[in-house]
């Protein structure tokens, strides 16, 4: 009995040094996998194993550190109309494996360049995070405690955010991040949105950010149908 202790203990020990760096992309690949398939039963979209890391606009986080860049469970569809991927993405750093949620959403046109941040992609002194120029403030006091915002035109004193806006988006149960690259808008988020509804109510509010004049037409048809 006295041999036996120590050994469960060292292999004990030994399962947690192995597993405990791996659980978070676990966790993010698990989400990811779910999420997938709710999207797919329930919102017609259809697997892409065929996006690659390439399509992706790789400036800025959660792609500025780490190795073994990996996406999995790509998966495309349409969400009001306008063409959104998601997909699961890990890298490795110091030994471990960090896992996120990405949806890539596609717009007709370009838009100016904003970028909204929740937190760091990574907390680690060892990782700089990139800072991009133009940070703004939106007076909304529990907005900016919250999420920084960049824009390209800060000397303008355009926040790039309405009150309406900053209120739709702290109303969002997960807080998340994104940032536009001309026709593309990333969101990302670390260890994955909860489920397809939450990822997909994140898509709709950053677009309604974006495309307001778009969304108040929509609303008005909806209200106001033509006889």
């Amino acid at each position: 009995m006295g041999v036996v202790v120590p050994i469960v203990l060292f292999l004990a020990l030994a399962a947690l040094v192995l597993i405990a760096p791996r659980a978070d992309a676990y966790r993010a690949r698990h989400r990811s996998r779910a999420i997938v398939r709710e999207l797919a039963t329930g919102h017609d979209f259809r697997a892409r194993p065929d996006f690659a890391l390439g399509r992706l606009p790789l400036a800025g986080p959660p792609f500025h550190y780490g190795t073994a860049r990996t996406l999995s469970e790509q998966a495309s569809g349409a969400v009001d109309g306008l063409t959104v991927t998601v997909a699961g993405y890990s890298c490795r750093d110091n030994g471990s494996t960090h896992g996120y949620g990405l949806a890539l959403v596609s717009l007709p046109e370009p838009s100016a360049r904003i970028e909204v941040r929740h937190e760091p992609a990574f907390h680690s002194t060892l990782v700089v995070e990139p800072v991009p120029g133009g940070r703004v403030h939106t007076g909304v006091a529990p907005f900016d405690a919250r999420y920084e915002v960049y824009v390209s035109d800060s000397h303008g004193k355009r926040t790039g955010l309405s009150v309406a806006d900053t209120e739709a988006l702290l109303a969002g149960p997960e807080p998340f991040s994104w940032r536009v690259h001309g026709r593309d808008v990333m969101l990302w988020r670390p260890d994955g949105w909860s489920s397809a509804g939450e990822l997909l109510s994140s898509v709709r509010v950053t677009v309604s950010v974006l495309r307001p004049d778009r969304d108040a037409m929509t609303t008005v048809r909806a209200e106001r149908p033509d006889r």
